[in-house]
């Protein structure tokens, strides 16, 4: 996390790319609540759907709370 000549804060991604590697589609599910049973009942609805967990980050929202956001994405299969 960086200050910003602003006051406000900001992250600074570096990414590579590598040319040689096998290329992959994917779709991304991002899960987001409050509430662990819920967590929990959508984190189980994505894994019987064939998503994998990828991250997590806990965000804050409009209403001034918190809550966990999950990223997971699953193989998009070609035809």
């Amino acid at each position: 996390m960086l200050d910003t000549f602003i006051g406000g804060d900001e992250v600074a991604v570096i990414l590579e790319k590598d040319t040689q590697a096998e290329i992959k589609k994917y779709e991304y599910k991002l899960l987001s609540t409050s509430k662990t049973s819920t967590m929990q009942k959508e984190l189980s609805q994505a894994g019987d759907a064939g998503f994998k967990f990828v991250g997590s980050t806990v965000g804050k929202t409009a209403f001034g709370g918190s809550e966990v956001v999950v990223i997971t994405r699953r193989d998009i299969q070609t035809k």
